[in-house]
């Protein structure tokens, strides 16, 4: 975890520009979780994030768990996660079982989540990423698949995060 700094609360729209501009400069982006809590913005790494889905969960929630313990952290204002990934669109002649990373029309995706603890809010940005015949990262554009309702916007490892730090929390002050 990097240094604790204090400042004003960091913006969906700060996470965003400085993701773009490091898979731009980096031609890749590790995954990285960014908290504030108690006016301080705490941010680490992910380098191995598990394969699956489950185990993901399983990991955000332990890194939930020890922030809380780490006594470091009291009161969660947000959190954000920045992660690359596949994306491919469902269709009648593909296979459902077929990982994303395995698809031949696969997309490059950078993705940003986000919850604000207070407003309860959540919310995920899908940028696609192009590269030139070189590899290079070339653009970045947002993705907009049909607009949902801002209601239905699923970030279920932050949310495990959250469920670990909450656990972890009640059990040390209770």
């Amino acid at each position: 975890m990097s240094p604790e700094r204090n400042q004003n609360p960091i913006t969906l729209e700060e996470v965003i520009s400085n993701a773009k501009e490091i898979m731009l400069r980096d031609g890749n982006h590790v995954p990285v979780l960014i908290m504030e809590a108690d006016n301080k913005l705490v941010a680490g790494q992910i380098p191995d994030l598990p394969p699956t889905h489950g185990e993901r969960a399983d990991l955000m929630r332990f890194l939930g768990q020890a922030a809380a313990k780490s006594g470091r952290v009291n009161q969660l204002q947000q959190i954000f996660m920045v992660t690359e990934g596949w994306m491919s669109e469902a269709s009648e002649d593909k296979p459902s079982e077929l990982r994303p990373s395995d698809d031949p029309n696969k997309k490059e995706v950078l993705i940003i989540s986000a919850i604000q603890m207070k407003e309860r809010k959540k919310h995920l940005k899908v940028y696609e990423v192009f590269r030139d015949q070189h590899e290079q990262v070339i653009g970045i554009e947002e993705f907009s698949p049909e607009a949902k309702n801002e209601e239905s916007v699923e970030v279920p490892l932050l949310d495990a995060f959250v469920q670990g730090f909450q656990f972890a929390f009640r059990t040390l002050y209770n």
